[in-house]
């Protein structure tokens, strides 16, 4: 199964709007937008950075490494999970939803989606 396939699981979701499959250093691996100003090759690596930080400073109080993040703004949500730590592969899915956008069903998807990630890059 390709990485497309694999987002595509998303894009019935209620207010999804792009999402992405980047390596940990933030190159693009695969993309699926519904919204033509959403460029995540242009933001990726800026999403990375951001999780590899919040990776960090988990560290430094001891929960250990990020698996998940949720950024929630005026106009939209940003869910950005990991593959994990202990995964043969650290890649890392970002999702972006409109202020509606279920964020329930898109963490689900997220849950099934990302041993397919693994299973396909590994």
């Amino acid at each position: 199964m390709a990485l497309l396939d694999l987002l595509e699981n998303f894009r019935n979701i209620k207010g999804f709007m792009a999402g992405g499959i980047l390596d940990f250093t933030g190159d693009i691996l695969e993309t699926l937008s519904e919204q033509e100003q959403i460029d995540l090759a242009m933001v990726g690596a800026t999403y990375t950075d951001i999780f590899r930080n919040a990776n960090e400073a988990a560290a430094k109080i001891g929960l250990e490494q990020a698996i998940e993040m949720t950024i929630v703004t005026p106009k939209g949500v940003v869910i950005m999970s990991s593959t994990g730590v202990e995964a043969p592969v650290n890649a890392l899915m970002i999702i972006i939803l409109d202020e509606d956008g279920n964020q329930a069903l898109t963490r689900m998807t997220i849950k099934k989606v990302v041993p397919q990630i693994i299973s396909e890059l590994g």
